[in-house]
């Protein structure tokens, strides 16, 4: 969201290296705290209702329909993920260095919000959505709060991008390393009118693929 918020003209090219390495530097150093996330498939809906019963687990990203992330303590996200896999569903541990978008690297948050209050920001020329809030930033104050929350809030990806469908949005353009997200877009909007395109898939030219 840095990157799109620096291509809406909200800061340069200065800024944006600034923010993101300050954003690095303060994740690494959260990163220090021992956690973990675990991939699951199966009805979200249901994962959440569970999640209500578990207060060292939450979840993390809502990704698909059907597939999300739990984040948390490690060892409470291992015994979760054995009662999740005893009612059906399926999980798969992720490869991180501790548990991002939980309460455990909140503090981080915390930290950037300090780095961004001294950050100048212009008007959005053009709409950028949050994926805490599902909605597009309001070019005020707010923005800086959305932007530090974000780092130990839940990723709304498949209520972003039905925000974006329902404003009018079509055509998705994937712009970084593989095609997870543009697989994601299509099962969230499978059976409506849309495309869908990565511009750096494994084994394909980018031009290529956006020609």
């Amino acid at each position: 969201e840095l990157v799109a918020l620096h291509a809406a003209g909200v800061f340069d090219f200065a800024t944006l290296l600034k923010l993101a390495r300050r954003r690095g530097e303060l994740m690494a150093a959260a990163s220090e705290r021992p956690g973990a996330m675990a991939a699951v498939t199966g009805p979200v809906s249901k994962l959440r209702e569970l999640l209500a019963d578990v207060p060292d687990v939450v979840l993390a990203n809502h990704n698909a329909p059907d597939q999300a992330v739990i984040s948390g303590a490690a060892q409470a996200v291992t015994d979760f993920s054995e009662k999740l896999a005893a009612q059906g569903f399926r999980l798969q541990p992720l490869n991180v260095a501790t548990a991002f978008h939980s309460p455990l690297v909140a503090a981080a948050g915390d930290a950037f919000k300090a780095v961004l209050d001294t950050t100048d920001f212009q008007r959005a020329q053009i709409p950028v959505y949050a994926n805490i809030s599902a909605a597009p930033y309001t070019n005020n104050d707010l923005d800086k709060i959305l932007l530090a929350d974000q780092i130990g809030s839940e990723v709304r990806f498949v209520e972003t991008i039905e925000a974006l469908y329902r404003d009018g949005a079509r055509t998705f353009v994937e712009v970084g390393p593989g095609n997870v997200l543009s697989t994601l877009v299509g099962r969230i909007l499978e059976g409506r009118p849309h495309r869908a395109v990565a511009t750096d898939r494994r084994g394909h030219d980018g031009t290529v693929c956006i020609l």
